[in-house]
């Protein structure tokens, strides 16, 4: 079973706030030691879509300058 992802180290470089550590634990709940790193996806699509939307916002503003420019 194969699944797409982010790797939460490389996330946390650019976005620390949308990633949570949690402490790695055995079936008895005894503390291993290590710690698992997850994402949270619901507030990465939000990054991702405002950030797609001012993109595009300065496309458009980058499209009408040139027209402007070719126009003269």
């Amino acid at each position: 079973h194969k699944q797409l992802g982010l790797i939460a180290q490389e996330v946390e470089t650019i976005s620390p706030g949308i990633v949570t550590a949690y402490p790695d634990l055995d079936a008895e709940n005894n503390d291993l030691g290590t710690e698992t790193k997850v994402v949270a996806y619901s507030v990465l699509y939000m990054k991702a879509i405002k950030a797609l939307q001012e993109a595009q916002t300065r496309i458009e503003t980058l499209e009408t300058k040139v027209a402007a420019l070719e126009g003269s």
